[in-house]
């Protein structure tokens, strides 16, 4: 009643403030509840996808292996040229190399300085021709006069075919390989060694360009520098 009476005699302004402060306290403090709700119930941020790891995110070395040996096989016409240097305890020499490939057909060129002493080699199978000073012979394919000066040399020219362009030889078994980021840096075949100590980029592929091959039951050694290759 007291209540009641003090307002009856309080002005009009002074009740509706009153009253509209207390509507105003009421109307944040609903928002605020609200707004606390709201950031409690939030969904939880999307979490990232674990990292893959290493040997997810790449090929492993044997599948990039396996990869550019069908890129190299599928390789029917091919030509490189470069020098060869070859050594044997009695005897050694050099020569300017030019090797032409075209299907399962080799073609070598081999000559010494300023063309002295050239000598054109096709494969014949079991046999290659050998064509120096105008005069065609044939000789069987493990013993040939490769280089001008005539030595013979037991080159297999088949396996040869394979190892300039850095692979193995499919025909012959494997003694040993060493691979590295999917190239080759050492080949053992049928008693011949074969080391590559540098590649070049030829149209996006690799291709040897110094290789070494040696015999070590006869003391055979061929350094071979590959400078242009055509495929």
């Amino acid at each position: 009643m007291r209540a009641l009476l003090l307002a009856r005699y309080l002005p009009r302004s002074q009740i509706s403030c009153s009253t509209s402060g207390t509507t105003l306290r009421a109307a944040l403090l609903v928002a605020l509840t609200i707004a606390v709700s709201a950031c409690s119930t939030a969904p939880p941020a999307p979490q990232r996808p674990a990292p893959l790891p290493p040997q997810a995110q790449k090929p492993s070395e044997q599948a990039r292996w396996a990869a550019r040996l069908g890129v190299l096989a599928s390789m029917q016409d091919w030509r490189v040229r470069g020098k060869v240097a070859y050594r044997l305890p009695d005897d050694a020499g050099s020569a300017s190399l030019d090797w032409q490939q075209t299907g399962e057909q080799s073609e070598l060129r081999l000559s010494g300085p300023l063309g002295v002493g050239s000598t054109e080699i096709h494969n014949e199978g079991a046999l290659l021709s050998v064509k120096r000073d105008g005069i065609e012979r044939l000789y069987p394919a493990d013993a040939a006069p490769w280089l001008p000066g005539g030595t013979l040399l037991p080159v297999p020219v088949d396996s040869i075919e394979h190892w300039l362009r850095g692979v193995p030889d499919p025909a012959q078994p494997v003694t040993a390989l060493e691979t590295d980021n999917a190239l080759a840096r050492r080949i053992e075949q049928n008693g011949w060694v074969v080391e590559y100590s540098d590649y070049k980029d030829t149209q996006g592929l690799a291709m040897p360009a110094r290789l070494l091959l040696t015999v070590p039951r006869i003391d055979l050694s061929l350094k071979v520098i590959l400078r242009a290759w055509e495929l």
